[in-house]
């Protein structure tokens, strides 16, 4: 008796595990044909991203042409100096002019030239009264000081100075301009047979090789971690509460967690269509990955799949599709001012820089641009923490919805 009461137990277990798995199938079935009859969330999920990629790359490839920097010279060098062997003065050296023809020669610089060619500061006392003027107008990218001791400094075989003054009000051209003014530097230290103190050589492993397009490569590096995170976030993130069918559904043996659960798989396997896309239209816009594509296909989908979590997770307990709107805004912005795209996180005050490290994007940018420009492997710390938001947002979800209330 005890035996065939077990047989009737176990195939009444192997029966409910059945149904259950065919109420689950069918649900996935009914997520995708309701994903399907909402076609801005369709272009929003596969067409929008790979458009943006070609828009960047279009724009990257077009701004690729060289804009040379607006400057000026100032000229604060002497005409000559004490000779510290005979105490006599020396007119025999004057770099000042051998630097300006440079910075004409350079093509990365366009002297906004007086009739001197540069202030002679000796002469015009207001010239860096002027400059400044020209720099706050915005007629000028940045001031090129040469000290009153830059010929002398060379002559004796020291390090000659050049000083500097950048428009700081653009923070992504900054790096730019000072470069600019490197080149102006190699081709004065070459063409006066001065002996550099700095190297020109780039490090193979993480350089862009020439046939490919390094602006679009420096742009989508930032650009892949936002479509990652932001796109699976706003796909999710009204799919719980503006589907007025759960209440009725719910009257049925259909469970809680098959409901959500579909949802997850309906959207991760929208998630991986859509990592599949932008790394393909990358790619064959001159996206240059050092590692290894599985490797940034799983990072990509990680942080994908961390803001599905987070879009589902708000979906389930806003009440209304307005609230879930205003959660959606707000977590959001915060999570993009935290992630250290645009303000370094080094930067930030302490109780701001632990909040920032908890945030997923935080760990978005270091991971995928180590596996994009060092070849690292995806699996370290910034993946397995990203594991752990997604764990956790993927838990919670299914305990508000477990415990939220419907009316039939």
């Amino acid at each position: 008796m005890m035996k065939k009461k077990e047989g009737k137990e176990k195939k009444k277990a192997i029966q409910k595990h059945k149904a259950s798995f065919f109420r689950f199938l069918k649900q996935i079935k009914k997520e995708f044909k309701l994903l399907w009859t909402d076609k801005f969330n369709i272009l929003l999920a596969l067409v929008l991203p790979p458009a943006i990629i070609l828009l960047i790359a279009f724009t990257a490839t077009a701004s690729s042409e060289i804009n040379p920097v607006d400057c000026i010279v100032i000229s604060y060098d002497s005409n000559s100096f004490i000779n510290p062997n005979n105490l006599t003065e020396s007119f025999e050296a004057n770099y000042t002019l051998p630097y300006v023809q440079a910075v004409n020669q350079s093509i990365y610089l366009n002297p906004i030239e007086p009739e001197s060619l540069f202030y002679n500061a000796s002469e015009e006392i207001y010239a860096m009264d002027k400059a400044r003027d020209y720099l706050k107008a915005g007629i000028i990218s940045i001031i090129i000081v040469l000290p009153i001791d830059f010929s002398e400094m060379l002559f004796l075989g020291m390090p000659g100075m050049i000083e500097c003054i950048v428009d700081g009000s653009n923070m992504l051209k900054i790096q730019d301009n000072l470069n600019a003014v490197l080149d102006s530097v190699k081709i004065f230290t070459s063409e006066n047979n001065l002996t550099p103190q700095f190297v020109f050589q780039e490090i193979e492993v993480l350089s862009i090789p020439s046939n490919f397009n390094s602006a679009f490569n420096s742009i989508v590096v930032f650009i892949l971690p936002l479509f990652s995170f932001g796109l699976a976030m706003v796909l999710t993130i009204l799919v719980v509460v503006k589907e007025k069918p759960i209440a009725r559904l719910l009257l049925t043996p259909v469970q809680r967690f098959e409901i959500l659960l579909s949802k997850y798989v309906t959207y991760s396997t929208i998630l991986s269509i859509q990592t599949a896309l932008i790394i393909g239209t990358s790619l064959f816009q001159g996206l240059y990955c050092v590692g290894n594509l599985l490797d940034l296909f799983i990072a990509m989908f990680m942080l994908g799949f961390t803001g599905v979590g987070l879009g589902l997770f708000v979906s389930c307990f806003s009440k209304t599709k307005t609230e879930a709107n205003q959660f959606f805004f707000m977590f959001f912005i915060v999570i993009i001012v935290l992630s250290g795209l645009f303000i370094p996180i080094d930067a930030m005050p302490l109780y701001l820089r632990i909040f920032a490290w908890i945030l997923p994007l935080s760990h978005a940018n270091p991971m995928i641009m180590g596996i994009l420009t060092k070849g690292n492997s995806v699996f370290g710390f910034d993946f397995y923490w990203l594991v752990g938001i997604g764990t956790f947002l993927f838990i919670s979800s299914f305990i508000i919805f477990q415990r939220k209330q419907y009316e039939a």
